[in-house]
């Protein structure tokens, strides 16, 4: 018998390794550096995708592209990613034929709609240079989910000074949680940051805490926050929304499949929706403080868990938000229990002045064959029938309502649909235990 721990010791990255990337990282910081201030400076770090290192290795021959008509020869500029793209693409088309039955259709499937709001997907690498659409190439075409394509940055490594001085910063599935953000506070400038993708990291609320804050101390314009796939909760959530005023050009958040339920979603909405709570707030608060809706145009929640109170929330928002043009509560368990507040989420839409896309896919439980287990999808055939019948004619896509996706199309009398009646009720009281007001 032994009490010795069955797991190995911890071993530290090798310094080799270390010393590269931060060699890597410092060239880019000085290149960065002499660059005129009206270039768009973009650096972007991710793992290498599999099956692809050899193209990736072998790399282009020059740094900068040749400028047309000029006598660089072709051979200078060979674009190793598009040749990434081909072998990415052409091996995900196999894996659908693999997937898909005999003599059916194996055309991807197109994407209902596109968010480019505040250009978000140039400042995404797995789009810019891997070629991902959502239609021929799957995030998971790119990067798979194995413990084999797992990387980890090293805590040596200082990734904190790229916000200094880059536009956009994009360091995806590196296993960053709050450690690698700890210096972040000593950046006290980000001139010309803009966008920030931390995808698929480890960063949880602490590391969301480190991150608002910093950007907010810096009064840094950055205008677009992702940070999907990062284990963030309720607490990461009302820091981001309490942080929402000190960053006024911030118009769009991407905040998909973390753990963000009821509360979380709720602090965001009303943050969005311009009513904050004090600092120092109790359960025994009666009211709220009105500051007026933050000019938020684009909120991005998917795989949450907002469920039915988060979406009451959410719809007494968007009927009067004059800005928020897109919302997705895709996956968040919003008709768990009731129909009632999903509905209540398109009534909110039909009336709003401009939200343009409502995106509420797989959001109620259908059973999946296996007994006591259900899966979430669209909703039941009943609900359907009621909002198509309600809708107001014209505006919406049959195809698109059906699977609980609302985009307009062009704007009708701007009312919500009479039948229904049911516009976002002011002064409902919430779990917080205060009045609820616009």
């Amino acid at each position: 018998m032994s009490n010795d721990s069955p797991f190995p010791p911890p071993k530290h990255s090798n310094n080799a390794h270390n010393t590269a990337i931060q060699a890597q990282l410092n060239a880019a910081k000085r290149f960065f550096e002499a660059c005129p201030v009206s270039t768009q400076l973009r650096l972007s770090m991710v793992p290498a995708v599999l099956g692809c290192e050899d193209l990736l290795a072998r790399g282009d021959h020059a740094v900068l592209m040749a400028v047309p008509g000029s006598e660089r020869p072709n051979a200078m500029t060979v674009n190793t990613f598009n040749d990434v793209k081909l072998r990415l693409q052409e091996r995900a088309a196999k894996k659908r034929r693999r997937r898909q039955p005999r003599g059916a259709d194996t055309a991807p499937a197109r994407p209902l709609y596109v968010n480019n709001i505040n250009s978000q997907r140039l400042h995404c690498c797995f789009r810019s240079l891997y070629g991902k659409d959502e239609m021929e190439l799957e995030h998971s075409d790119i990067v798979a989910n194995t413990r084999k394509s797992s990387v980890s940055l090293p805590l040596e490594v200082d990734v904190t000074q790229s916000f200094g001085v880059a536009t956009s910063v994009d360091f995806q599935h590196l296993d960053m949680g709050p450690a690698h953000l700890v210096k972040l506070r000593h950046v006290v400038e980000m001139p010309v940051l803009t966008h920030v993708n931390l995808n698929h990291n480890r960063l949880g609320d602490a590391g969301v805490e480190l991150l608002f804050r910093a950007l907010v101390e810096a009064q840094c314009s950055v205008v677009h926050v992702a940070l999907a796939s990062n284990a963030i909760g309720d607490e990461g959530a009302a820091y981001i929304a309490s942080s929402l005023g000190g960053l006024p050009r911030l118009t769009s958040l991407e905040l998909c499949d973390n753990c963000i339920c009821e509360s979380g979603s709720i602090a965001l909405a009303e943050a969005i929706g311009g009513v904050t709570v004090p600092p120092d707030t109790t359960e025994e608060c009666e009211e709220m403080t009105p500051v007026g809706p933050l000019a938020v145009l684009s909120v991005d929640l998917r795989g949450n868990y907002s469920r039915e109170l988060g979406a009451r929330r959410w719809a007494e928002v968007i009927c009067a938000h004059p800005d928020l043009k897109f919302l997705c509560l895709a996956r968040n368990e919003l008709g768990l229990l009731t129909k009632e507040y999903f509905l209540d989420l398109v009534c909110a839409a039909v009336a709003s002045v401009a939200l343009s896309v409502l995106d509420l896919q797989d959001n109620f439980p259908h059973a999946t064959g296996k007994e006591g287990e259900t899966e979430m999808g669209p909703p039941p055939a009943d609900i359907i029938e009621e909002l198509l019948s309600d809708l107001p004619v014209g505006e919406f896509d049959a195809t698109e309502v059906s699977r609980a996706v609302f985009i307009r199309r062009h704007r009708g009398g701007g009312s919500a649909p009479e039948k229904k009646g049911r516009q976002p009720q002011q002064g409902q009281a919430s779990r917080h235990g205060h009045t609820q007001t616009q």
